[in-house]
């Protein structure tokens, strides 16, 4: 019997290139994902809409997540601090920490999210598809999208 051993193998993209999702107005380009780096890391190129309001206030017990913002402004929030992300800025959220992210402005946001250990990026592909088979969003039964929220490592604060 003999080890395999998994074979990294490099990633070369043009830009705009790479598997691309959208849903509720977001557009992501996946530029490595988890199965490129044996689950270390994966990398997203993450387009927010105008007025995007982003994911609700959360935390994860595993993932640990930056963003770098490449064009417009992005409001980050980490606990009750707020900051305008301009193109250059970055911001890293460690495992534990409330946060969440939106787009305020009148014009789409661009920025790179980096994701560690990697497969949280599986979530934005369930994301989708749930998104697209209901008939309105928020879904009016939301057990689906909590389990969905639990599943990929997103937690709530206690209210």
């Amino acid at each position: 019997m003999t080890d395999q051993v998994f074979q990294l193998q490099p990633r070369l993209l043009t830009p705009g290139a790479g598997p691309t999702l959208s849903f509720l107005g977001v557009n992501l380009a996946y530029k490595v994902s988890s199965a490129d780096t044996a689950g270390a890391w994966a990398l997203l190129e993450y387009v927010a809409p105008p007025k995007f309001a982003g994911p609700p206030l959360h935390w994860h017990k595993v993932t640990n997540e930056a963003f770098y913002v490449l064009e417009g402004v992005v409001t980050f929030r980490k606990g009750e601090e707020v900051f305008k992300g301009e193109p250059g800025a970055m911001v890293y959220i460690p495992t534990g920490i409330l946060h969440t992210f939106s787009n305020q402005e009148d014009t789409p946001a661009r920025f790179l999210t980096f994701l560690s250990p990697g497969g949280f990026e599986e979530y934005f592909k369930e994301l989708a598809a749930l998104a697209q088979s209901e008939p309105i969003w928020p879904p009016k039964d939301m057990k689906k999208l909590l389990a969905l929220y639990e599943k990929y490592d997103n937690f709530f604060p206690e209210k």
